[in-house]
This record gives C-alpha cells, sequence and structure tokens, in this order.
C-alpha cells in the first residue's frame, strides 16, 4: 500500500537512510534523477536539519520525496524477497503503485511527480484539507458547518477528510472544536479531490500524454473507485487528482476476497492504521508498516520482516 500526500515529513527514513545500504543507494539513484529537475538535491530536502515536527508542505518537493521513498522502500523488500501480490495506492500513491506495477519507468515517475506538482502550484487555488476522526454521516447530520467544503477521503468508519479554501477550513475546524469532534490539519496545500482543480484538466492530461504507459504487470486497485487497474494513463490520472478517495470502499473490496497481510510502504503507517481500524473482528487479515514517524527505521524494518517469516512457518506447518 502507497500512501500519498498528508503522510510526509522532514527525515523520513534518516536512519534507514544512514545504516541501510539498499535503500541508501535507491533513494541515491531516485535523487540524481530528480536534482536536474528540481535544480536541487532531494536526499538534501529530505534530510534537513529541521525538527520532524515542522510541517514538509511544499508539493513541489513533496510529491517526489513521496514516490522516491516509496519506491525505494519498495526495492528493499523485493530484496528482501518480499514480492506483492496486489497494489493499492492512495490518491498520488497510486501513481507510485503503477510505477512499481511497471506501468511506467522511474523517470518518467520522477519527472511526472514534479511537472505535476509544479503545475499544481503554479495554477490550483490555495487549499487546505482537515482529517476528522468521525462518522462521515456528520456530514450530512450537520450541512451548515460542512457546506463550504468538499468530502474528499474517507478512510475508515470514524475518519473522513475534507477539503476547502484555508479560511472556510478553518471556520470548519474552529466549529468542530466547539462540537467537541476531533479534527487534525494536514500538510497539504492544494485543492486535490475538488472542483477547484477542474480548470487544470486538459494540462493535467497533457503531462500523461507524453509518457508511453505500459500494461501492469501486478494488479492494482484504485483507491477511488475499489476497481481493478489496467494501466495508467491520461484519464486515470486525472481521475486520481480529481475524484474522492474512497479508501474504506476499496478496502471491503479486498477482505470480500479473503484474507490478506497489508504491508504499508509509506513513511507513517498511516494506511496501515486504516486497516487496523477498519478490520472485522475474527480476521486473519494483518496490517504490518515498515516505518513510522518515531525513527526507529531500522527495528520497524527488522520486525516486519520476523513478522512475515513466522506467518510463513505458520503456513508451511499448517
Amino acid at each position: 500500500m502507497f500512501s500519498g500526500q498528508g503522510s510526509q515529513y522532514y527525515r523520513m527514513g534518516e536512519q534507514l537512510y544512514a545504516q541501510h545500504p539498499g535503500f541508501k543507494r535507491w533513494m541515491d539513484h531516485c535523487a540524481a534523477i530528480a536534482e536536474p529537475l528540481l535544480q536541487q538535491s532531494l536526499t538534501e530536502i529530505i534530510y534537513h536539519p529541521l525538527d520532524r515536527t515542522q510541517e514538509f508542505d511544499r508539493l513541489l518537493y513533496t510529491n517526489p520525496a513521496l514516490l522516491c521513498i516509496e519506491y525505494s522502500l519498495t526495492q528493499v523488500l523485493l530484496e528482501m524477497g518480499i514480492q506483492p501480490d496486489y497494489l493499492l495506492g492512495y490518491s498520488l500513491g497510486e501513481i507510485t503503485a503503477a510505477l512499481v506495477s511497471g506501468s511506467l519507468s522511474l523517470e518518467d515517475g520522477i519527472r511526472l511527480s514534479i511537472e505535476l506538482a509544479a503545475l499544481l502550484e503554479q495554477a490550483s487555488p490555495p487549499a487546505a484539507m482537515l482529517s476528522v476522526f468521525d462518522s462521515p454521516a456528520i456530514f450530512t447530520q450537520f450541512p451548515d458547518i460542512f457546506q463550504n467544503v468538499w468530502l474528499t477521503g474517507q478512510n475508515f468508519p470514524k475518519n473522513f477528510v475534507v477539503t476547502g479554501l484555508p479560511e472556510d477550513i478553518s471556520q470548519l475546524q474552529h466549529a468542530l472544536n466547539q462540537r467537541k469532534i476531533i479534527c487534525q490539519p494536514l500538510p497539504v496545500k492544494q485543492a486535490f479531490h475538488t472542483p477547484l482543480i477542474e480548470p487544470l484538466e486538459t494540462q493535467i492530461k497533457q503531462l500523461a500524454q507524453a509518457i508511453e504507459f505500459k500494461a501492469l504487470r501486478v494488479p492494482l486497485l484504485s483507491s477511488v473507485n475499489g476497481q481493478w487497474q489496467a494501466r495508467l494513463d491520461a484519464q486515470a490520472l486525472w481521475r486520481i487528482i480529481r475524484q474522492p478517495v474512497n479508501f474504506a470502499h476499496s478496502l471491503q473490496t479486498l477482505l470480500a476476497q479473503g484474507n490478506f497481510v497489508f504491508i504499508d510502504v509509506g513513511p507513517s503507517g498511516t494506511l496501515a492504521a486504516f486497516v487496523k481500524y477498519s478490520l472485522p473482528a475474527g480476521t486473519q487479515s494483518l496490517a504490518l508498516q515498515t516505518l513510522n514517524r518515531f525513527g526507529k527505521d531500522v527495528e520497524s524494518l527488522q520486525k516486519l520482516e520476523l513478522t512475515l517469516s513466522t506467518l510463513k512457518l505458520e503456513s508451511l506447518s499448517a
């Protein structure tokens, strides 16, 4: 599983970058591709000596940073012998999933992430995102406080995301606080998944039309509509950016087919948490993370490997 905007932070994967030669090799390779496009080093941006709590919210940097972190982590997992049967991307994480599945090259993926970010920074109106820890039902229960924002993400039964203009999100946050409903701003400043970006449809599709896309080698489930994708193309890219995310629905599509081991290849363990809050009682499905925000990257990766090895031994002895 590949997370999107909102899961990033400064110095993500820092310990792994310092201590895991394979991860460092892939990150340096990605940074070498990105540097001529950014006119600076991506790894120096990510591992800038800033506090982890400072917001990492410049899309021009966060877009390629997330893609490169997740791609490099995937290569580490593949080198460990951990092969995915299916892929699932959340919002812009779906581009990384398509990259991992072979629909486009690493060079095209990094260029697309940067060109897309540059376009959105330049031409889309400023926006804000708010994560709300309650049922999406309150969106219709309190229509007066939600009237100027859009429901842009449904994550699990008690969590959804809204997006709107900064002043409208600020007013909504105040109204939710007054009602004792927990909410949290996300480090995202673009109006993803809303009508505010519709004037950019043609330009966004043109970015994809310059890329030669291939068929996916690993089945990819979209977190927008819960449908299996054949390939990434211009129309699919526009759908990923414009349409609301319904991760909860896509997850139920998978769970209807049986039990799974869900591996979050994002930097925060965000999607693993979404899965844990969604799994039914008595399930044999399991959600695991590769990295988290606590900086113990090597320990986290070792724990993942041990858990998967134990599951494999149990399966062989069953």
